[in-house]
């Protein structure tokens, strides 16, 4: 289904993620909420609660077209994936929603601000920070997401999403990819720009990571029964690092 929107917004000129242009409407909507609330309980300017219950309603009726879009975006970009940020995400959007909720209760059952309204808005505001640094995260923390326009590169970036999925399962015990450090087993940024593989020497190539894999060299556990589709996934995921 989410193919059929993508390629119906794709006719129109529109090839970005759906995603990212409905946060502002619950993120914006959370700050203002906590600004006016803070104004209100500081100042003592009771007309700014008023504002503050508007925007914290709003907030929590944006999320739903932006979980929505959400759900869209990780489906087609990131083929369902669960990546860290991913995780992270969801549960931060799941603890933002539950709490949105019950400022709502509180806001309207109460005729003038509290410290522990503010609190509960600061929370909020906390929440969305840490969904928006994920959200950095899951686009520029892995040089995954480089979204264009055509069949071949949406394939290919699905292909990398699933050796990142898969490292982060099998391999990231012992192997990180943000450097060249030992963690376990050697460090594997930038494996591609290399000439020969670490600890081995073997020449870097989709035939020696394919022959690492299969029969290691020196410790590194087997993945004998490894499908082909899952060495070419690992191997897209490690070119782009």
């Amino acid at each position: 289904m989410s193919s059929h929107i993508y390629a119906f917004l794709s006719g129109f000129g529109y090839n970005h993620p759906l995603h990212p242009a409905f946060t502002h409407l619950p993120v914006g909507l959370t700050i203002g909420s906590f600004i006016f609330i803070a104004i209100a309980y500081f100042l003592r300017r009771p007309l700014y609660f008023q504002s503050a219950k508007h925007c914290i309603v709003l907030a929590l009726l944006a999320t739903i077209p932006t979980a929505i879009a959400g759900y869209f975006d990780w489906q087609y970009f990131y083929a369902g994936s669960l990546l860290f940020p991913v995780k992270m995400k969801l549960g931060l959007a799941l603890a933002l929603v539950l709490l949105l909720f019950v400022v709502v209760f509180e806001s309207t059952r109460r005729k003038k601000v509290t410290f522990f309204l503010l609190l509960l808005h600061l929370l909020c505001l906390l929440l969305v920070i840490g969904i928006g640094y994920f959200g950095g995260e899951l686009v520029f923390g892995k040089k995954l997401n480089v979204i264009q326009t055509t069949d071949k590169t949406v394939t290919d970036t699905k292909s990398v999403i699933a050796g990142a999925n898969f490292f982060e399962k099998k391999c990231s015990f012992c192997h990180v990819t943000d450097s060249i450090d030992t963690k376990v087993g050697p460090g594997l940024e930038g494996l591609f720009d290399r000439e020969k593989m670490p600890v081995s020497g073997w020449p870097v190539s989709a035939e020696g990571l394919r022959r690492q894999l299969k029969s290691p060299y020196n410790q590194m556990p087997s993945f004998e029964n490894l499908t082909e589709e899952k060495i070419e996934s690992l191997t897209s995921y490690l070119r782009s690092l």
